[in-house]
Parts: C-alpha cells; sequence; structure tokens
C-alpha cells in the first residue's frame, strides 16, 4: 500500500516536507507465550517522486525510519475485515468491528446464511495468527477454524484472509535539537548553582577600613572563616 503526505495538520515557517511517498510492504505482530501481544512491525518503503526505493526498514514502536528530517513511527494496529469464500468458490468480504475490554482488543462480524441477514454465525477474531472462532445466532460456540480451513455447516465457509491495518504517525518537527540543547544548558547550569562561591570586598572611606563579604552556601562555615580572616 502506497501513501502520500497530504493535508500536514502544523506546517511551522522551518518546516520542510520532501516531495516523497512511502510504500506498506508488510505487516505483522509477534505474540508472547501467554498469547498477548509482544512487539508489532511495519516494513516500510520511501520512494521518490518516480516510485523508486530510496530507503527500507522494518520499524516497530519507538523505532522510526527517518528520512530528509521526516520521522515515520509505529503506533497502532487494527483489523478491519475477513475474506471468506463459499463451496462455489464466491469471495466475499465482511467488515471486522472492535470491541475493546480490559485485556485485549476483540473483533466481530456477522456472516449471513441468507438475503434477509436473519441467519448466519458471528465470526470473533482476537489476534493476527490466523485463526477465529465461530458462534451461531444464540451464542453458541461452534468451534474454531483457520486460513483455508472450511467451516462445515448448513452453509460452508472457507477463512481466505484476516485484513490487518497498520497505524503510523508521520512527523517532522526541526526544533528538536534545540529543545534538547535547552535541557543540556539547564541540566548544566542546575550542576553549576551547587558550586559554592564566596565573595569579600574591603572599602576604605577616610581613616575607615570597612570589610564584607557574602556567600551563596555554607553561611555558617564562611562566617567562621571570615571573623578568622579579619581578626
Amino acid at each position: 500500500e502506497t501513501f502520500h503526505i497530504q493535508n500536514v495538520l502544523s506546517n511551522g515557517q522551518l518546516t520542510k516536507i520532501p516531495n516523497v511517498s512511502a510504500r506498506v510492504n508488510d505487516f505483522w505482530i509477534t505474540y508472547t507465550k501467554q498469547t498477548t501481544v509482544s512487539q508489532f512491525y511495519s516494513d516500510i518503503s520511501i520512494l521518490n517522486v518516480d516510485g523508486s526505493e530510496i530507503k527500507r526498514k522494518t520499524i516497530f514502536v519507538n523505532s522510526p525510519i527517518k528520512y530528509e528530517g521526516v520521522d515515520y513511527y509505529q503506533t497502532d494496529w487494527n483489523l478491519i475485515g475477513l475474506r471468506a469464500q463459499t463451496n462455489d468458490e464466491t469471495p466475499f468480504q465482511y467488515p471486522l468491528v472492535s470491541v475493546l475490554n480490559n485485556r485485549s482488543k476483540v473483533w466481530l462480524t456477522w456472516i449471513p446464511f441468507d438475503s434477509e441477514l436473519k441467519t448466519g454465525v458471528t465470526v470473533l477474531v482476537d489476534n493476527l495468527e490466523g485463526y477465529a472462532s465461530i458462534y451461531n445466532d444464540t451464542g453458541t460456540f461452534l468451534g474454531n477454524f483457520e486460513l483455508n480451513e472450511t467451516f462445515n455447516s448448513n452453509f460452508p465457509i472457507t477463512l481466505t484472509d484476516i485484513i490487518s491495518s497498520t497505524g503510523l504517525q508521520i512527523k517532522s518537527d526541526p526544533g528538536i535539537p534545540l529543545i534538547y540543547a535547552g535541557f543540556f544548558l539547564l541540566m548544566v547550569s542546575t550542576l553549576i548553582s551547587y558550586i559554592t562561591y564566596s565573595q569579600i570586598w574591603i572599602i576604605q572611606y577616610n581613616r575607615q577600613v570597612f570589610v564584607g563579604g557574602t556567600t551563596n552556601r555554607a553561611t555558617f562555615d564562611f562566617e567562621l572563616e571570615f571573623f578568622e580572616l579579619i581578626k
């Protein structure tokens, strides 16, 4: 899937968007032993105006691909549909609806058996590992079936594909080096503020001599040293 950078939201005076496009070559998810999402990846290619590949990288969360000041971040993922076919090999595509709970994402779709949409089965998908669960119209669990596997019922169907989508964030911020430099100077100034320094001055007025002093820290120790000095 090829996409172009368009409708930029906040384009400052110093922001320069390169005249390139990008292509999502592949998307996949890895899971832990507990079947929870470990990481999700997108294989991204940067293309020039002629459609030739300039740069390619597999990105994941906190590991973007960078090109000419523009960062492509992996931020989210989703399942958007199922592809299935009947015995006569007629293909169908059904949209998936996301249902969120406290633990993980779950997607549902309804596959009707008649044109009036009164009878059918509910298909539940909770991962991208290539299988789904089927329930009848009363909510009874009927079984699981995998990709290219046929579920035998009054209306046999074969699951051919689970359609996924990747969520990308495209960001350009030329002021980030200045922000980092500001943080660095702030830390240096904070460290400098912990350094103790003292000042002593002597003023002679007519035949009198005035001695004074100040310090930013350790006032008591400075007083002892000051009195020792003027004795």
